[in-house]
């Protein structure tokens, strides 16, 4: 029994590091995608894949960067907003918010 318990938490150490690779693969392969070709889809898969890892930094700092490509697009702001209120910056988020909505005021007035 012990030997079979012993394989199990070895085939699950093993997972987890197939999983900590692909992570790794797959943050190389937004990265790369940004990099040959900028634009707010690519730059708001990274934020989603930061925010995802649970890496919220990285998700508002790539949030920010689809912003700079198209202000108007709410998905780049749900991600800031929501990382920022994982990070407990609640004021941060409310006032993101407000832009937003600020944003989208001024723009079908």
């Amino acid at each position: 029994m012990k030997m079979i318990c012993f394989n199990f938490l070895i085939c699950l150490s093993f997972l987890n590091a197939m999983n900590i690779q692909n992570e790794s693969f797959e943050q190389n392969v937004f990265y790369e995608k940004f990099i040959n070709h900028p634009s707010y889809e690519n730059a708001l898969n990274l934020a989603k894949y930061f925010y995802q890892i649970k890496d919220y930094q990285k998700a508002v700092f790539w949030a920010i960067e689809a912003n700079e490509f198209e202000l108007l697009e709410k998905e780049a702001w749900l991600v800031f907003i929501n990382a920022k209120l994982k990070l407990g910056k609640y004021e941060d988020a409310l006032r993101a918010k407000e832009e937003y909505e600020k944003l989208l005021g001024n723009y079908f007035e």
